[in-house]
């Protein structure tokens, strides 16, 4: 990339499959709210009763039969989580809790307890709308390889709390298959 973007001004990225893209565009619809919490089960216990909704999809990670992908701060990361999934109209809760490893969700939790942490967005191009957070000051500090429905895809995480209140997640699209 040789162009570098400001927000501020609206710029736009080109993608290297040619077109545009405009990375405010990309922060408009969240696809997922994440929440860490201590206790994924106590925690789901609560959830019903008081707010009647379930059931959940849980998942562990990774797999017990796989091991992909994971980085903390750039280096490989060890880390394992028990996740919940509920699908809450067109935006995806997602509970997560540290179960193994060094994380930013145990270091989230260490720091701030339990609660929200992040907002995810799907987005066409890791590359483009990495490098724009990037040179608005953010790095990645924890990525690894989805599993599940979401494999072949990757997750990254971009430390914004401290300027936005919550972290940024992003996860990049599945390439359309050719028919």
């Amino acid at each position: 990339m040789s162009e570098s973007v400001n927000p501020k001004e609206g710029g736009s990225i080109d993608p290297k499959a040619g077109g545009t893209i405009n990375p405010k565009e990309i922060f408009t619809a969240p696809i997922q709210v994440g929440v860490l919490v201590k206790d994924l089960d106590g925690y789901l216990k609560k959830l019903d009763p008081i707010f009647g909704i379930g059931p959940f999809r849980i998942a562990d990670y990774p797999p017990v039969d796989e091991l992909p992908f994971r980085e903390y701060h750039g280096k490989e990361g060890n880390f394992k989580a028990k996740f919940c999934f509920y699908e809450m109209g067109n935006i995806q809760l997602e509970l997560i809790q540290p179960l193994a490893g060094e994380s930013i969700w145990q270091d989230f939790i260490d720091t701030h307890g339990p609660g929200i942490h992040h907002l995810k967005f799907s987005v066409p191009d890791h590359e483009v709308v990495g490098q724009y957070l990037k040179e608005n000051g953010y790095e990645i500090s924890q990525q690894g390889a989805a599993v599940g429905p979401n494999k072949g895809r990757v997750w990254a995480f971009y430390p914004t709390y401290d300027d936005i209140g919550f972290d940024v997640e992003l996860m990049n699209e599945l390439p359309k298959q050719d028919n």
